[in-house]
């Protein structure tokens, strides 16, 4: 495998916080990779700085090659990186197919190769082809996060980022995201996720990277950090 994403020395200081500092990762062509982290460690700053949300402070992120630091959010996710938030965001007076209707102007790749190439693919692909008249507001949590990853891979990115996805999820939610979710690489489809519940990431993730206050401790198959002496005593603890 190749990086599709390498991130250099990235750093991201709020006033006198360092949320970032100097971090080094790459998101290999065809992966799924999981960002871990105590409270507060940087995982959703560097997803912001990815996505030009944030400006880098200093760093530099190449997106197959390319330099993309400081490029606006809008040209970063038509270059072809998606992006799910932790809050569960749509247009709540629309329908849900109006919603992805909208995200679907906004596509990158055009020639014919992508899985769901309309609206109505997408909502068939995430299981919410029957709630398409349904006005977002009014959808349970759980699938207004099915919506949040429609709307993401509506653009049709070449890598995804989720954040917290199955945060708010039940059992039976949380298995029908890691379905889908296994389902990305096989279409072409890089993944970087970012959560808490380590099961879900044991299932999802062969490799892992651990954030603490800004910094990357560790980054390996996911067993092996997760057994790292360091990564357990500054986060995972006797939980595992």
């Amino acid at each position: 495998m190749s990086a599709i994403l390498e991130i250099r020395g990235l750093r991201k200081q709020f006033g006198g916080v360092t949320a970032l500092s100097g971090v080094d990762l790459a998101i290999e062509e065809g992966e799924i990779l999981g960002v871990v982290g105590p409270n507060g460690s940087g995982k959703t700053t560097l997803f912001n700085v990815v996505t030009g949300v944030h400006k880098a402070t200093a760093g530099r992120v190449l997106w197959r090659g390319r330099d993309i630091t400081g490029l606006a959010a809008h040209e970063i996710s038509r270059a072809g990186i998606g992006y799910t938030f932790q809050q569960a965001m749509a247009f709540p007076g629309l329908s849900v197919m109006e919603n992805v209707r909208i995200a679907c102007e906004h596509v990158r790749r055009t020639d014919g190769s992508y899985p769901w190439t309309t609206p109505q693919a997408l909502l068939d692909f995430v299981g919410l082809s029957a709630l398409s008249g349904d006005e977002a507001r009014i959808l349970p949590f759980g699938n207004l996060r099915l919506l949040g990853i429609a709307l993401a891979l509506a653009t049709r990115p070449s890598l995804i980022l989720l954040d917290e996805p199955a945060a708010g999820l039940n059992d039976r939610e949380t298995a029908t995201l890691v379905g889908l979710v296994r389902q990305f690489p096989g279409h072409g489809i890089s993944v970087c996720v970012i959560d808490h519940d380590m099961k879900l990431m044991q299932m999802l993730c062969k490799r892992l990277a651990v954030l603490d206050f800004g910094s990357k401790i560790a980054d390996g198959p996911t067993q092996e950090v997760l057994n790292d002496p360091k990564v357990l005593e500054v986060y995972l603890g006797a939980a595992l």
